[in-house]
């Protein structure tokens, strides 16, 4: 990519609402294949996403907002517009970095012992209903009441750390909460919400893919 430089408790409170109002007995392994395939898409996706970061060095918030766009089988994009233009992604196994502004770009490959791997991949494998990347990056638990189900993910290769990340959406819907836990304490929200589908999706998906790779 020329031109570009190589650069890359208020949390145990909100994890602990979640258990308390929608934890239950955990469900057969089978169910999160069909909960998988709710999400599954054959057409690309466009979904508007807000997030939220506490973090333990911070007095305040912090707030982001953009979309996230999956093309099936193995394409994610998220383009963060504020509070300033980033672009994310993960194209089958390679994870891309560019941040427009200051011409900054790095490239990498998931790895099940990368903080920023465990991250990031949660959201190609529920986007684009990826169970394989589910399965290899993450431990899961999944239960289940009336009106929610929460899946809780941890580290396949560190189970014993405090990271973990609580995803969650209405009974019979795609995930509409993710809430990281960092094993220091930080924490990230995100509140999603699908918009759009179809060909023109694709093609700001694909046309922001090219932004992403240099090309």
């Amino acid at each position: 990519m020329a031109g570009c430089t190589s650069k890359m408790n208020k949390a145990t409170f909100l994890l602990t609402l979640y258990w308390v109002f929608f934890s239950s007995a955990g469900l057969a392994a089978d169910t999160v294949s069909s909960l998988m395939q709710k999400m599954q898409s054959e057409t690309a996706v466009k979904m508007a996403y807000q997030e939220i970061r506490t973090l333990e060095l911070m007095d305040k918030p912090w707030h982001g907002s953009g979309f996230m766009y999956s093309i099936s089988p193995d394409l994610m994009i998220r383009e963060q517009l504020k509070p300033q233009r980033l672009l994310m992604g993960i194209k089958g196994n390679d994870m891309f970095y560019f941040d427009p502004e200051n011409q900054l770009c790095h490239q990498s490959e998931i790895n099940e012992d990368s903080p920023i791997s465990l991250n990031i991949a949660v959201f190609k494998a529920l986007i684009t209903a990826d169970k394989a990347l589910l399965k290899r990056m993450y431990l899961i638990e999944l239960s289940t009441q009336a009106e929610r189900w929460v899946m809780t993910l941890k580290s396949k290769q560190h189970s014993e750390s405090a990271f973990n990340i609580v995803v969650s959406g209405l009974t019979g819907k795609v995930a509409d909460t993710i809430i990281t836990q960092q094993a220091d304490g930080d924490l990230s929200e995100f509140l999603l919400q699908q918009i759009a589908k179809g060909n023109e999706v694709q093609n700001k998906a694909m046309q922001l893919y090219q932004e992403l790779i240099g090309e």
